[in-house]
């Protein structure tokens, strides 16, 4: 479906972002809420704002963010459809979904819940139909409170699925696979799994490590997070101790937190 909204050419699009003023980012959302109303009319239930922009934390090269909530017999209960486009200077997404599709998303938990589902968590509302004022608060509770069944899982997966193979990988490395590189990818399920430990939602992607050395976990977590963040890995055996310490002091950490009977059933083969 097409949007009388402003979009981009080839030679806007490489050149790469460009600077765009706070108000000139919110003008551009603004005008996508009213084609939204005007090309959905009484079938859009909600428009929220989502990201940095939503946090007034946006830098000029920013993308704007959004998702808006349809009645489910707008395009059928599991209408999903994403509009991402080069609007001059910037880039946009709009994330357009029936009612039932949003909200079993927002019950959704995976591995990677610490991190998607700040998009509701952090999301501000923009508009909302009349009788449905409490729709962006409700996909926020849902967000904010998953089952725990469902973490439980989500966890024992990054922990056998992603973790153990990368100390397998960090085992076997002899040189191949860049130290950083590895580093890196363990730190980042790491921290989804100790933000899904402590139903921790992070503000962004930008901001996980920083969040996650507050949050506790494993032994040796928070010195990983930190030296991350640094960005330091010249010392190849210091790092490879740092990711060891990290994974052997998970044991105990799964035991405290309960994590065992969860993990178990991942070590073995069958339905989960």
């Amino acid at each position: 479906m097409d949007y009388a909204l402003p979009c981009g050419e080839l030679d806007t699009l490489f050149a790469g972002p460009q600077s765009v003023t706070p108000e000139q980012r919110r003008d551009l959302v603004d005008e996508i809420v009213a084609a939204l109303r005007r090309r959905h009319g009484e079938r859009l239930l909600a428009v929220a704002l989502y990201g940095s922009t939503a946090r007034d934390g946006d830098g000029p090269y920013s993308d704007v963010e959004l998702w808006a909530v349809l009645d489910d017999e707008a395009y059928g209960e599991d209408y999903d459809e994403s509009l991402e486009w080069v609007h001059g200077r910037g880039k946009a997404e709009v994330n357009l979904m029936s009612r039932s599709a949003i909200e079993a998303y927002a019950r959704e938990v995976d591995e990677a819940w610490p991190i998607s589902h700040g998009q509701f968590v952090h999301a501000r509302a923009l508009w909302i139909a009349p009788d449905h004022g409490a729709l962006v608060e409700s996909l926020r509770s849902l967000a904010a409170h998953p089952d725990d069944a469902a973490v439980d899982r989500a966890m024992a997966e990054l922990v056998v699925g992603e973790l153990y193979e990368l100390v397998g990988k960090l085992r076997n490395r002899h040189g191949r696979q860049p130290l950083a590189l590895l580093a890196g990818r363990f730190a980042e399920h790491l921290a989804c799994l100790v933000g899904l430990a402590e139903r921790h939602v992070y503000v962004s992607a930008g901001s996980l490590f920083d969040e996650a050395v507050d949050l506790g976990g494993p032994d040796g977590a928070a010195e990983l997070f930190a030296q991350v963040v640094r960005g330091d890995f010249r010392d190849e055996a210091a790092t490879v101790a740092a990711l060891e310490r990290a994974w052997a002091g998970l044991e105990r950490w799964a035991d405290a937190i309960g994590l065992e009977p969860a993990l178990l059933r991942r070590c073995q083969a069958g339905e989960r």
